[in-house]
């Protein structure tokens, strides 16, 4: 029978198994809605309702297909009488007489039916007589229905235009009638699977809560101190494997490289090739997790370095199995794969290392930061302290970086390249020669440095920054900081808390103490002013209480103006106080000082001491002979470009210090979306600055050593199908390819330690 025919008879119901269409309608009764997650406040509702649509579907599905059997319904529930079925399974139904007396007319003779038979699998088939054979179709009893009595309730319409029928039950036959098939099996094995799905659903339904991505992600996410215990612990375990591996490697090395060797090892290609495919063998038992990732990799048709090098190692222990035997006549290229394999434990080491280090310094901080990248409406990129939580540094820090994803495209490419290549060059007499070829195509496209590109320096990075108390997230972290060049400078980076004092604070005659400095520090706070912190402190310490500033302004100058209880506030420099056309007596007009005044009249003076801090030296140093430009986004009106001049004595040319209305519009510490590119453990402008550098330094050292490491292999791959093309088998020895492989590992071991300089 045709696929035509089904088509015509049964609705396009896919495969016509059991599990796959109760699948179909679970999953789509648990997908996400796509306009949006219902409200927390009503699960019940939206679970009833996923229940209620899901019993429906189910229960139509599996009554259309069933009822090709008979030429009429045999399943088909509603909302309501599957409930009764799910609450009680014994519930009794009215008694064949009564059944009997509403059944409807008998339909018309069907001359064809589809027959349907369902496996004890639960695989539902259906078999048509063809058009024009002379079979007649079996004939079947006719079946008894009883229509509903009760209306149906308007809160639950009904779909279906046919009208509603219950099942028979096996006890609702009378005695003496045999049953029939649909009687003995179909009704109740459907009856049984529509039963446990409609279960499933509801409970399903009912356990759902949409949780936002975004925030199961949170939540899902480890904490900091045990993602450090966990990396700590893989470095233990992965140090003493590593160090096998290259006591075998530098065996394998001088094999290979044809050096001195004593006895039959230095007259005896066979013994070489033993001896190799011995120490490969235990290479790869040693880097056993790395050998099956890249398995895995490559039966999920996804292959990476990993698989590159899994596939390396493998040729060669083939090759060298094969010289063993007498069945090749050239070194094979077990040197090489190994090198592989241990190059991949080494970047797992190191990767470890700095992950342990980052999650270290996150998880010691009691008030740690972030720094972030946040973006103007413009389009401008720039970093800034963020003071938030760490969620999501753990995920940041386990992003694949450029080298993986440069090689999660590249490596079908080299793999089908070196396979195509290595037929080409080992046609005509050649040809058996072929494995070796291929092989020794694989080993340079395994490169070394695919491994630790972004691990070695990573690791480098997170030992000098853990000094400086920082620590970037990742590749991910130093990508976000690779592609800003501004970062913000807010006020608590210049002067971090505690370096800031009162040097004298004066209130003038008739002024009540605490509506003054209530009102001045309710001000300063409004504002985001680094100089609040002070003011709070005195707030604290005297018991005053805060008040709520209306009509608050920022003008040009720094100052602040707003209503306070009715009255006219300023608060500001001296000099402002001189423009709002307020006159300071002659002994009050000093540098660093708050003034105040209410209703037109000078009411305080509060005189401040701000104390330098060499590591913020050190840091405007770094920042004016590095490629970072800074943003001075400070709300403190006593800190200008020639207070920084004096107090750090260096020039401040090459500082933007914006407008007060772009430090409050564009540089606002709310306006940061950008995830975790740092953690920063310590205040002050060091690690902010420290991290910056670092990390635009991390981000463009992987990057360069990713290109250097895939043109190095492109290029090793074409010099070797020229020689092996050209017969040059004695050049393209495994010695020779493994100091090209060396060598083009040279410049990037070079870019990482000149980036932690």
């Amino acid at each position: 029978m045709s696929d035509h025919y089904l088509d015509n008879l049964l609705p396009d119901f896919g495969e016509y198994s059991l599990d796959s269409i109760l699948d179909s309608y679970r999953n789509r009764a648990a997908a996400r809605p796509a306009d949006g997650d219902p409200s927390p406040a009503q699960p019940a509702k939206a679970a009833e309702a996923i229940a209620r649509r899901s019993r429906q579907i189910v229960m139509e599905a599996l009554g259309e297909t069933i009822s090709q059997r008979g030429g009429s319904s045999v399943l088909d529930f509603d909302a309501k009488g599957l409930g009764e079925l799910l609450e009680d399974d014994d519930e009794s139904v009215p008694a064949p007489e009564e059944e009997a007396e509403s059944a409807p007319a008998p339909e018309p003779e069907q001359p064809k039916k589809p027959r349907v038979h369902i496996s004890p699998e639960g695989v539902i088939t259906v078999d048509v007589d063809m058009p024009g054979e002379d079979e007649p179709a079996p004939e079947e009893p006719e079946e008894e229905f009883e229509e509903e009595a009760a209306p149906i309730p308007e809160e639950e319409p009904v779909t279906d235009e046919r009208p509603r029928r219950r099942v028979r039950r096996p006890d609702d036959i009378p005695q003496g009638e045999n049953p029939s098939f649909k009687d003995r099996f179909l009704t109740p094995l459907a009856r049984y699977f529509a039963t446990r799905a409609a279960r499933k659903e509801l409970q399903k339904a009912e356990a759902a809560n949409w949780p936002d991505p975004e925030e199961y992600d949170a939540a899902d996410e480890v904490s900091p101190k045990k993602a450090h215990k966990f990396y700590a612990g893989q470095v233990k375990s992965i140090r003493f494997r590593l160090k096998v591996c290259v006591f075998l490697c530098i065996v394998l090395a001088w094999i290979s490289l044809r050096l001195p060797m004593a006895g039959i090892l230095g007259r005896s290609l066979q013994t070489q090739a033993a001896v190799s495919m011995i120490l490969l063998l235990t290479v790869m038992l040693a880097s056993l997790d790395i050998f099956v990732a890249g398995l895995r990799q490559l039966l999920a048709l996804q292959p990476r370095a990993e698989s590159l090098a899994c596939i390396s190692a493998l040729l060669s222990f083939v090759d060298s199995a094969l010289v063993t035997f007498g069945q090749g006549g050239a070194m094979p290229f077990c040197a090489l794969g190994a090198f592989s394999l241990t190059a991949a434990l080494w970047g797992e080491k190191l990767a470890c290392v700095a992950r342990a280090r980052t999650m270290r310094m996150a998880a010691i901080s009691k008030a740690p930061t972030v720094l972030a990248a946040g973006e103007t409406k413009r389009g401008g990129r720039f970093l800034s302290r963020v003071p938030r939580g760490l969620d999501g540094v753990v995920h940041r820090t386990e992003e694949p970086d450029f080298c993986q994803n440069l090689y999660a495209t590249a490596s079908p490419i080299l793999l089908l390249a070196s396979l195509l290549l290595a037929v080409v060059s080992s046609l005509g007499n050649m040809g058996s020669l072929f494995l070796h070829t291929f092989s020794a195509l694989m080993a340079v496209s395994a490169s070394f440095t695919a491994f630790v590109s972004f691990p070695l320096p990573y690791s480098m990075l997170a030992r000098k920054l853990q000094l400086s108390g920082a620590a970037v997230a990742g590749y991910a972290g130093a990508a976000d900081i690779g592609r800003t060049k501004r970062v913000v400078i807010f006020d608590e980076d210049l002067f971090p808390p505690g370096n800031i004092k009162f040097s004298s604070i004066s209130i003038l005659e008739g002024a009540l103490v605490d509506k003054v400095i209530s009102c001045t520090a309710s001000m300063l706070l409004a504002s985001g002013s680094g100089v609040s912190g002070v003011f709070m402190e005195l707030i604290e310490r005297r018991k005053y209480s805060l008040v709520q500033p209306e009509e608050f302004r920022i003008h040009e100058g720094g100052g602040l103006s707003a209503r306070v209880n009715g009255e006219q506030a300023l608060v500001g420099s001296a000099g402002f106080m001189n423009l709002m056309g307020i006159r300071l007596p002659q002994n009050m007009v000093v540098k660093n000082a708050v003034c105040t005044a209410l209703s037109g009249e000078l009411v305080g003076v509060f005189t401040l001491d701000y104390i330098p801090v060499s590591s913020v030296q050190e840091a405007l140093v770094t920042l004016l002979s590095g490629r970072t430009q800074p943003i001075f986004a400070i709300r403190d009106f006593n800190i200008t470009p020639l207070m920084i001049r004096q107090l750090f004595r260096m020039p401040t040319d090459n500082f933007n210090f914006p407008p007060f209305r772009d430090r409050y519009r564009v540089f606002s510490r709310q306006e940061q979306p950008g995830p975790v590119a740092a953690v920063l453990s310590r205040p002050g402008m060091g690690p902010l600055v420290d991290a910056a550098e670092a990390g635009r330094k991390l981000y463009a050292a992987s990057r360069a050593g990713a290109v250097i490491s895939l043109l190095g292999t492109v290029i090793g791959m074409i010099t070797m199908f020229l020689l092996f093309r050209a017969g040059s088998y004695d050049t393209a020895t495994a010695g020779n390819v493994l100091m090209y492989m060396f060598l083009w590992a040279l410049p990037v071991v070079i870019l990482s330690f000149g980036q932690s300089r």
